[in-house]
């Protein structure tokens, strides 16, 4: 059965691949297709959903770490190739989506999450808020690699997006910690630590980190010491070396590898950011739809069974209302216009960073982890299709 499942992923690439300019024509994007492809061989090999809690944690803790690392390589491209001359006169845009509106699509998601399902507890319905928080870039790429769209408006979608889950990590590790400990009380001096740990270690980490690996590159590349066919291995090494090294020390990987990769992108020569970036991302995108893939997987059997209209509600408040509604307000008085202030609004895809957080919550013994998994599951669930078909008619809108 196991080869069944690697012929069919297998035919699926091959099909992506020959079709995609026409999935682009019809808006159909990779995650979108991957997703499909999941659902599809999981209709085709049914598992009884009797058997939720050992269908999946069976192979959590080999997964988890896998899709951890795909996110860090993303987080650490996507810095690396964040125009830092650009962000100089708009960091006034990812700023106030940072600290102004995360914070108000935070408590918005509390509140409606606790009146929506009341036999949450607040801090469980906290846990929904915060998976789902964090922003994917990945998923609005024909936005962000648009020239129409203006260069501000995707570097702070960017920009945001990189940061947002570093920023969301500290609160979402305390909201777990009091989840799993309810009965015991939680300092505000040891909330502080994990804050301190997860933000200040992780930059450090990423500064010394660099310190070393910039000038070893440089060397390597003055004497010619590796070949073209080895480059795309480079940023990835050091993605998951700046990653791991942050998590052993239990700071934010997350925060780590963005904070390197702008670093990078600062003291490296541009045509070698470039180049070497985009080498890199190849392999991440193909990692990347395979977890799209597992994802759908997944879906079909802790979504599907367990959907009903307050889940359903709450995703489609989540993915539109939620995040539009704070954006909008925190931009009210900046000098973008009502469709750029729109646009940030809009592009709030949730991605790989809330898929780590629902699966880190599945693997812990939180009462009634599986509603929480299914509603985070949901919303992501219904984001890849509502943002995936709204990125390419937004962007060529720009060109008119």
């Amino acid at each position: 059965m196991e080869y069944f499942v690697l012929a069919s992923v297998g035919l699926a690439f091959l099909a992506y691949s020959v079709s995609i300019r026409q999935l682009e024509i019809v808006e159909i994007t990779g995650p979108m297709f991957f997703v499909l492809v999941g659902m599809l061989i999981a209709y085709m090999m049914p598992t009884s959903v009797t058997s939720k809690a050992e269908f999946l944690q069976s192979d959590l803790d080999t997964l988890l770490p896998l899709i951890e690392l795909t996110l860090s390589i993303f987080l650490f491209t996507d810095a690396a190739k964040t125009k830092i001359s650009v962000l100089k006169h708009s960091f006034q845009y990812p700023s106030l989506l940072l600290f102004l509106a995360l914070p108000l699509t935070l408590f918005a998601g509390i509140v409606i999450a606790s009146l929506m399902f009341t036999q949450l507890t607040l801090v469980q319905a906290g846990l929904i808020a915060i998976i789902l928080t964090p922003t994917d870039a990945a998923l609005s790429k024909g936005l962000l690699s648009s020239e129409q769209v203006p260069e501000k408006i995707r570097e702070g979608i960017n920009t945001e997006s990189g940061l947002n889950d570093g920023l969301c990590v500290p609160v979402f590790l305390v909201l777990m910690l009091f989840a799993q400990e309810p009965e015991t009380s939680v300092s505000l001096a040891s909330i502080a630590g994990i804050f301190s740990r997860e933000l200040v270690v992780a930059i450090v980490i990423a500064i010394v980190a660099m310190a070393m690996f910039i000038p070893l590159i440089k060397f390597a590349m003055k004497r010619h010491y590796f070949s073209n066919n080895t480059s795309p291995f480079l940023v990835i090494g050091m993605a998951m070396a700046i990653f791991s090294i942050a998590q052993c020390v239990h700071s934010s990987g997350f925060i780590a590898v963005f904070v390197a990769g702008l670093i990078f992108d600062r003291f490296t020569d541009k045509g070698l950011t470039e180049q070497l970036v985009e080498d890199s991302e190849h392999i991440a995108d193909f990692t990347s739809l395979l977890i799209w893939c597992l994802f759908g997987y997944v879906c079909s059997y802790l979504v599907f069974p367990e959907i009903n209209w307050q889940v359903t509600v709450f995703a489609i408040l989540s993915v539109t209302l939620l995040r539009i509604i704070p954006v909008m307000l925190s931009l009210q008085f900046t000098k973008l216009n009502i469709k750029e202030r729109f646009t940030f609004a809009w592009f709030g895809p949730r991605g790989l960073a809330s898929i780590v957080f629902t699966l880190m919550v599945i693997d812990t013994q939180i009462e009634n982890k599986y509603q929480i998994a299914t509603v985070a599951m949901t919303t992501i669930l219904f984001s890849v299709f509502i943002h995936g078909m709204s990125t390419k008619p937004i962007a060529d809108s720009y060109a008119k």
